[in-house]
Formats: structure tokens, C-alpha cells, sequence
């Protein structure tokens, strides 16, 4: 892994640290996925571009991954034991930590497949 790959993994973190903040926002933050998801499509085109391997964009994927889920977690979390949180909100908060916690677990193997698919894809060479 080069310096070019490190950087490239350094912003897809940054980058999946907005998506996190992203999704607190109600109803629409359930588009955070699908971002999520042109995200790591993004950052595998930009690991190979930084001269990294496929199982460099993987490993970019899985890093990214555990960077959203932990942030999307603490976000939540906070938002269900933070004092400004009215009642119903509350719920709302209880079933999205849920959800965070459920992620932790997938979400890294679900970034390094992506990202890894998306780098193999791109690295594929026309027939003819």
C-alpha cells in the first residue's frame, strides 16, 4: 500500500463521516445507503488510480466501512441518551442504535465487497 492509497483511504473516511451525519437527517438520511454505496464505488476507482490493488480497494472498503458504522453508532447513541431528544424522537433513536449496532457487524464486509467488485470491475480489460 503507497502513500497515494493511504490518502485516498484517509478521505473516503472523511467522506463517510459526512454520510453519517447525513443520515440524522430524518427520512432522507435513509439515502445514506445508496450514497454509501457510490462512495466506495468512488473510492476503489481512486485506489486503483493511486496505483493500489484489489486487495488494497477491499481493505478501503472494509476501513470505510467500520469508519460509517462507528460514527453512524455514536451518533445514535447520542441522540438516544442526549437530553435535547424529545419523547417520540426517542423511539426513533432506540430503533436507529439498533439498527447502528446491527451495522457495526455488516457493514465492513459490505464495503470491502463493494469496493473491492467495483475496483476488480474497473480493472477488467475489453475483449476483442
Amino acid at each position: 500500500m503507497t502513500g497515494r492509497v493511504g490518502g485516498a483511504i484517509l478521505l473516503g473516511a472523511v467522506v463517510f463521516v459526512v454520510i453519517s451525519l447525513f443520515e440524522q437527517i430524518p427520512v432522507v438520511g435513509w439515502l445514506g445507503a445508496f450514497v454509501s454505496v457510490g462512495a466506495w464505488v468512488w473510492l476503489a476507482a481512486q485506489v486503483r488510480r493511486a496505483g493500489g490493488t484489489l486487495v488494497d480497494a477491499a481493505i478501503a472498503g472494509a476501513v470505510t466501512g467500520v469508519v460509517g458504522a462507528v460514527s453512524a453508532w455514536l451518533l445514535q447513541v447520542g441522540n438516544l441518551f442526549g437530553p435535547d431528544t424529545p419523547g417520540l424522537a426517542r423511539f426513533g433513536a432506540g430503533l436507529g442504535t439498533v439498527g447502528a449496532t446491527i451495522f457495526l457487524l455488516l457493514w465492513p464486509p459490505i464495503g470491502a465487497i463493494v469496493c473491492g467488485g467495483a475496483a476488480a470491475l474497473r480493472s477488467r480489460r475489453p475483449v476483442g
